[in-house]
């Protein structure tokens, strides 16, 4: 019984709020299971949120929201059993892609929402954010040609272990880990950051991997760095070239990725959103939700 009261509660939450549907989403620095976010627990003010809020401001700008970030997708997967049961209809879950798009394990429920890319740092960021978030920071209207080879030689780089992490996230592993996801990228460059080869070489070595096969899996099912990149070595990655450009092209002092993170999040909504290829993707997932 007492089950039963908190999915009613939580169905009913959104009258608390004074909104017509509460938004779960990942994000935020602590993770809650279920029984913990049914009870009450949540992180606000996310990355998530803010990339989340922008997107449902285009395509429902009349909707009220609550938006909750609560860390885990298991737990949001968890959360959509009760969905899928008919026990919430006053509730929105919002996923990043990951693979599931390649391995068709998307859930397909109008109150559940996937981003285009792995995760929304892959919708967001590329060399023209890097650009734009530079100019932005050290007022000076920079050319873009050395951000792009940059870019695209990081793009080039991680390529292999990009597809390498989407053949083991079919069983349940991973290329790149979770905790120390930046093992590949040289952080303390002389100039900007590089992707170190002999670590991704290395990766390869210790986990046995094929090569052959990977590529083989990469090529079948379409996966590019770009949009397939795990989201926070993509994210990190770019945040790392702005905070070595500033500092060695202008001798600034640091600043803050989480800054970084939120600018760059501006400027593509700003700038880009209307005519990325990701726009595409949100418009056709909103014609098909009741929320």
């Amino acid at each position: 019984m007492s089950f039963t009261r908190t999915i009613s509660g939580l169905n009913n939450q959104h009258r608390f709020y004074n909104v017509d549907f509460i938004v779960f989403l990942e994000g935020g620095n602590e993770s809650y299971n279920k029984e913990q976010v049914y009870q009450g627990r949540f992180s606000t003010e996310t990355e998530d949120i803010i990339f989340w809020q922008r997107i449902f401001e285009v395509f429902r700008p009349n909707r009220k929201l609550k938006f909750k970030s609560i860390g885990s997708k298991q737990t949001l997967k968890a959360i959509s059993e009760d969905i899928l049961q008919g026990n919430l209809t006053k509730i929105i879950l919002t996923m990043d892609n990951e693979f599931d798009e390649v391995l068709n394990q998307r859930i397909d429920h109008p109150q559940i929402y996937y981003t285009y890319g792995y995760s929304w740092e892959n919708d967001i960021w590329n060399s023209e954010i890097i650009v734009e978030v530079i100019r932005e920071i050290t007022a000076i209207n920079i050319t873009s040609d050395e951000i792009e080879y940059n870019f695209s030689q990081f793009l080039k780089n991680i390529d292999l272990a990009v597809k390498a992490d989407g053949h083991l996230f079919s069983i349940n592993s991973s290329f790149f880990p979770k905790k120390g996801h930046l093992f590949c990228v040289n952080c303390m460059p002389t100039d900007l950051p590089t992707i170190l080869e002999e670590s991704i070489e290395k990766r390869f070595v210790d986990l046995q991997l094929n090569k052959m096969e990977i590529t083989n899996f990469g090529t079948a099912n379409s996966i590019t760095p770009l949009k397939y990149c795990y989201g926070h070595l993509l994210a990190d990655y770019c945040c790392q070239v702005v905070i070595h450009y500033i500092k060695k092209r202008h001798k600034l002092t640091s600043i803050s990725r989480d800054i970084i993170y939120r600018m760059g999040i501006n400027k593509f909504f700003i700038n880009h959103f209307t005519n990325s290829i990701s726009f595409q993707h949100y418009e056709y997932q909103f014609s098909q939700k009741i929320a």
